[in-house]
């Protein structure tokens, strides 16, 4: 029993602990360390199968909002061109009604 608790309490035991804990840690970052560099070779394939965002992306957003805007008030303007139009067409289809009538009246009379 005694041996058995010299050999726990020794210190070169607990030397050899820390020391095969830290070749256990070693090993670990050699592993690590090695395949590091196909994890990098993986990386900068993957960045240049990957086509980058193009330059002009917020440029393209602007635009096509204005011209979303753009079109909406030029169907606005349109329609308010067609009821003025509108509007002289029937005063211009009632002057010549009224012309055609006082024409009738010469005649007739």
């Amino acid at each position: 029993m005694r041996l058995s608790r010299s050999l726990a309490d020794d210190p070169a035991m607990e030397e050899l602990r820390a020391l095969e804990e830290r070749e256990r840690v070693l090993r670990e970052q050699i592993a690590n360390a090695s395949a590091a560099p196909r994890k990098i070779l993986r990386e900068a394939e993957e960045m240049a199968a990957t086509l980058p965002p193009p330059d002009d992306l917020a440029d393209r957003r602007r635009l096509r909002e204005f011209e979303e805007k753009a079109s909406r008030t030029q169907i606005r303007n349109e329609r308010r061109t067609q009821g003025k139009s509108l509007l002289l067409l029937v005063l211009l289809l009632s002057a010549t009604a009224l012309l055609v009538s006082w024409v009738v009246k010469l005649f007739v009379a």
